[in-house]
């Protein structure tokens, strides 16, 4: 005896349009994005500077959830509780992720042309300030030829203008030495790589 096929109801046609709404209109879209962007376990799987397109994307999708009513920091953090990122490296992220939209906030990378590439994880252009018109590069704050294994580590990535990217190279200051002493107490750096980053420090 064939079964007849059950149509629709009206119940599940409501539900479906609440499922769509919540998709549309929360930021549970762009935690779901920043999740993904955002795992562990992805990263390390990244070839070098991997994650910088992934940076363009994350800042892309903490906008999203902005104007969704969802500040970037709490974003990160549900995104967090998905993807299993523990602490001290997850407030490490946190901030750093919530930094990098202050800065694209500044340099005027949210413009709906920049919002396309920061999408598809691309480079944005300054539309703000003194350096306008310059491509944005993704810049390792503890330089990636002192602590190669931080180069994906979303903790220490930022934008930076491109002129500046360059002329900081792989200099080391006080502040870059400080950053460097925060990953080494995280796990995320090696004892090794903390001690080339005091050598060039002192220089």
């Amino acid at each position: 005896m064939r079964r007849l096929r059950r149509k629709p109801t009206i119940a599940t046609a409501v539900l479906a349009v609440i499922a769509v709404a919540v998709w549309q209109f929360t930021p549970l879209q762009a935690i779901v994005a920043l999740s993904s962007l955002s795992d562990p376990a992805k990263l390390a799987t990244l070839g070098e500077r991997g994650a910088n397109a992934r940076l363009n994307k994350i800042v892309f999708w903490l906008d999203v959830a902005r104007q969704r009513g969802m500040s970037a920091e709490s974003a990160v953090g549900w995104a967090q509780t998905i993807n299993g990122t523990n602490e001290p490296r997850a407030s490490l992220v946190k901030n750093q992720l919530a930094r990098n939209l202050k800065v694209a906030d500044e340099l005027g990378l949210l413009t709906a042309d920049n919002r396309d590439r920061l999408k598809r994880g691309n480079a944005a252009i300054v539309a703000r300030g003194p350096y306008s018109g310059e491509t944005v590069e993704i810049d390792h704050i503890v330089p990636f030829s002192l602590a190669p294994e931080v180069g994906n580590e979303l903790a220490n990535l930022e934008m930076l203008p491109k002129s500046l990217n360059r002329q900081k190279s792989n200099r080391v200051n006080e502040r870059q030495l400080a950053h460097a002493e925060k990953l080494f107490e995280a796990g995320l750096l090696r004892k090794e790589s903390l001690d080339q980053v005091r050598r060039q420090a002192e220089k």
